[in-house]
């Protein structure tokens, strides 16, 4: 069983939701619930995720971490620091330039520490 899968069936189980309910709350097949939580099928799209977090009220980043299966070291930064989950959102709209520009801001970070 994936860390997601168990995450997932021990937070429907703590709301006392069936699979089928589960399922049809999130626009899924119920069987596919089953496969997740069994591992034997990878988590849904991150649309889905964000669907069975506010589902199972929790926070999305706290499913999407799972299921994106993000280093270890990255949860306690990404779940502590406010910033972090917004800026992943907005990540993937970011032109060139502006990763430009972030490139250049950590860049100097670096060299600032380096001192």
């Amino acid at each position: 069983m994936s860390e997601f899968g168990e995450l997932l069936r021990s937070l429907r189980k703590q709301h006392k939701i069936t699979q089928r309910q589960l399922a049809a709350l999130v626009g899924i097949d119920f069987t596919y619930i089953s496969k997740i939580e069994s591992g034997t099928m990878d988590p849904p799209a991150e649309d889905k995720i964000i669907r069975i977090a506010e589902v199972l009220q929790v926070e999305p980043e706290q499913l999407i971490l799972k299921a994106k299966k993000v280093p270890a070291t990255f949860h306690k930064l990404i779940t502590e620091n406010s910033d972090v989950p917004l800026f992943l959102r907005k990540a993937s709209k970011l032109s060139p330039s502006q990763w430009e520009e972030i490139k250049e801001i950590l860049q100097r970070e670096e060299e600032g520490d380096a001192e």
